[in-house]
């Protein structure tokens, strides 16, 4: 299992654009085969901190997906509001 946190700050106001374009990104990932899990969530004490989790059944599967059409378009956009990024992966 490959299972990963990305913690993104956002520059002020940006978060309901990144929210209504990753909802169908969310939607598409989740019917991909080797995805267990994808979720994001807005952090409460910081409404501009969005936290993604997400499971993959193997780094294989995570790679694939970020090699879609969609994941990169969604990269892409909210790469442009960014102030900061962490990508963690959590061993199980």
């Amino acid at each position: 299992m490959y299972k990963f946190l990305i913690t993104i700050q956002l520059q002020p106001d940006t978060r309901d654009k990144i929210l209504a374009a990753a909802a169908p990104v969310q939607a598409q990932t989740r019917q991909e085969a080797g995805c267990i899990a994808y979720d994001f969530f807005t952090c409460t004490d910081d409404p501009d901190r969005l936290v993604f989790i997400e499971c993959f059944e193997s780094k294989a599967a995570h790679e694939w997906h970020c090699e879609q059409d969609y994941t990169k378009t969604f990269i892409a956009f909210h790469e442009q509001f960014h102030l900061s990024l962490t990508f963690e992966v959590i061993l199980m």
